[in-house]
């Protein structure tokens, strides 16, 4: 078990205040009127730890301020504690200072910011490795924070406190409960491999679809009811005989209508009719085809014809373009021999200067008038050799450039000649790609005439002939085919009234049916409803025993408060919940302000077991409080007396506070 106690806490301009507190390790009660800086002490020693005030906060304001809210400035606001852990002394100090930056060109510094610096066992440490050291001390800082404060674990979310007690008491399986009551043996095969939960949303899910359903069906039922067909007063078996009746008399009439054309001179005429359109179409298919044959060379012709012409065209262009490139790189050679001349006339016209010294440049006497010469004639023969050797390369290159120049005009003038022929030989391809065109369209005109067919116009005689002929002998059985027709429209009506009525019982039977499926469906779904009802119980009866069990387990590692883990609802439910009780008395129900505090105390103590970690416990508003629970951790208690104008400390008689 780890131990922490507070030897000494010291305040220098924190929050407007300096203060120093030499509880030596002990229980220590901390008395001052309200403003005076109590709650301040909680603030230092949290903001030391973990950068923060009483509440958490690391927003918070830790410079002095006057009465207007103005802060104080050029002040070091310092807080330094020493603790001892496990016997061992360690001194942490923090100094909260401003940063003031004196840019150049300016007389005075200027306010830039605050920085915090670091102190452990007064040597200065980066935050990084702060931080490092105040973590291997105390762990968790949230963790930290529900060891010494009796107030922090109350005020977690319901969600939270149950997740932390269920940490320091341990879960109990879902198979333990089971077999904890032969009544829940069966959720084992309910489950399977689903979970508890996830299983209660299948059910109350499919409960739901199934209260759908059920609300529809008698809704079905009814409109099933209401549509049935009317029977009363008919005979199946005559209807289906009259049917019969019906059907074959009006075969009998079609039958005898077919048979009014006796001599079948309609067919005939009909016949011979139709041998005569077949040869016609076999004559104008023969033309088409021939004149096609024709179409289609001279089609080929044309699209020949078109791609020279197209060819001649794109190749003009492209000479075009190509003499244009070949005129502007002779224009730039042009240019650039003109300045090669122009380099070669003025390196032609340098002279020789001399500049040999007949001197010494040391001492200024006179050299040999034989070594001057010499080197004069040196430098003459640098000269002319140089000049030499750079009118010779503009030459070569003067040559080059003209040599090339040459041969783009060549070129040229290639280009221009096959560009002269092409303006002769294009006119003549358009000329021949229209006459082509024009030719073709001629026989495809010839292709659609066939007047000029042998025989077709004898056949087309034949057959308006054999088309009047039709006309006239239709006309003569005109009056017995209506006749007939209007005996058929008669009895069809009367058997699609037959007909009706007979399938009445059909429709009837086909809905008697469907209200008895319906009536099974609701059965079997009230049926499941049941079972899933039953299903859900046990769900229920199963978190009911669970929290029973762990209600008890968890209750009996603490002293003063009970857990309450799960609200009945009105429905016998369960609602999962963490509510801290003390005597029946829920925490933010109507517990005095004494008990909330021994019950945080309590919740303080169990967990510091669990933890492994004493750490120093600050009891806020203490005055409240006749007797503390016993703590094996130091305790700080901070009591509010309006006659402590300034605070006052004491060391405190662990027997008087004992439980």
């Amino acid at each position: 078990m780890k131990k922490i106690s507070l030897k000494k806490l010291v305040l220098k301009d924190f929050q407007g205040g300096n203060f120093t507190l030499e509880s030596n390790g002990q229980d220590v009660h901390i008395s001052g009127d309200n403003g005076v800086g109590k709650t301040r002490l909680i603030s230092a020693f949290t903001w030391l730890l973990f950068n923060k005030d009483s509440l958490g906060r690391n927003d918070f304001q830790i410079k002095n301020l006057d009465a207007t809210g103005e802060a104080a400035h050029g002040l070091e606001h310092t807080v330094e504690a020493v603790l001892d852990v496990n016997g061992d002394l360690v001194t942490l100090k923090k100094v909260y200072v401003e940063r003031w930056t004196k840019q150049r060109g300016r007389a005075h510094a200027e306010f830039s910011g605050h920085t915090t610096n670091h102190f452990i066992d007064e040597i200065p440490v980066s935050e990084k490795d702060y931080k490092a050291r105040i973590a291997e001390i105390t762990g968790d800082e949230a963790r930290f924070r529900l060891l010494t404060s009796p107030t922090t674990f109350p005020a977690l979310h319901w969600k939270e406190m149950r997740s932390i007690l269920l940490s320091v008491c341990g879960d109990i399986s879902d198979q333990d409960v089971i077999n904890s009551d032969e009544k829940l043996f069966a959720l084992t095969a309910i489950l399977g491999k689903r979970k508890l939960d996830d299983h209660k949303k299948v059910v109350a899910a499919r409960k739901a679809e199934i209260n759908g359903e059920l609300g529809k069906i008698p809704v079905r039922i009814d409109e099933v009811r209401r549509s049935l067909p009317d029977i009363a007063g008919l005979d199946k078996d005559a209807l289906w005989n009259e049917q019969l009746r019906l059907e074959g008399a009006i075969s009998d009439a079609k039958l005898r209508k077919q048979g009014v054309d006796t001599g079948g001179a309609i067919a005939d005429l009909t016949k011979q009719l139709k041998a005569i359109d077949s040869d016609l179409y076999r004559m104008e298919r023969a033309h088409s085809d021939e004149i096609g044959k024709t179409v289609g060379r001279l089609s080929g012709e044309v699209t020949e014809a078109y791609e020279k012409l197209r060819a001649s065209r794109n190749r003009l262009d492209a000479i075009d373009g190509e003499i244009n490139r070949k005129k502007s790189s002779v224009s730039a050679l042009e240019n650039d021999l003109d300045r090669y001349r122009s380099q070669w006339g003025g390196i032609e016209a340098e002279r020789f200067q001399d500049t040999t010294a007949e001197a010494c440049a040391a001492c200024g006497l006179s050299l040999p008038a034989g070594r001057v010469q010499e080197a004069r004639n040196k430098a003459l023969k640098l000269f002319n050799d140089t000049k030499a050797n750079r009118l010779a390369e503009i030459t070569r290159k003067g040559v080059q450039l003209s040599d090339e120049r040459d041969g783009l005009q060549s070129q040229i003038a290639a280009l221009e000649t096959e560009k002269q022929g092409l303006t002769v030989t294009i006119p003549e391809a358009e000329k021949r790609h229209q006459e082509l065109t024009a030719e073709r369209d001629a026989v495809k005109k010839q292709a659609e005439d066939y007047s000029a067919i042998p025989g077709r116009a004898a056949l087309l005689a034949q057959k308006t002939d054999i088309e009047q002929k039709i006309t006239a002998a239709k006309g003569s059985v005109a009056q017995d085919t209506a006749k007939i027709e209007q005996e058929i429209d008669g009895m069809e009506t009367t058997l699609k009234g037959v007909k009706e009525k007979h399938g009445r019982f059909e429709t009837r039977e086909k809905a008697e049916k469907r209200i008895e499926e319906l009536k099974a469906e609701e059965k079997k779904l009230a049926s499941e409803f049941e079972q899933l009802e039953s299903e859900l119980f046990l769900c229920e009866q199963f978190i009911r025993t669970k929290v029973s069990m762990l209600t008890d387990r968890i209750n009996s590692r603490f002293e003063i408060v009970r857990f309450k883990l799960f609200n009945v609802q009105v429905n016998g439910g369960l609602d999962e919940c963490c509510e801290i009780t003390v005597n029946g008395v829920p925490y933010n129900g109507g517990l005095n302000n004494a008990a909330r505090i021994n019950s945080g105390l309590d919740i303080c103590r169990t967990l510091s077991q669990h933890y492994g970690l004493l750490a120093p416990v600050f009891v806020d508003n203490a005055e409240s409080v006749t007797s503390l629970v016993k703590m094996d951790a130091q305790v700080i208690r901070l009591v509010v007396s309006a006659l402590d104008k300034t605070l006052r400390v004491e060391m405190a008689n662990r027997k008087m506070v004992a439980a």
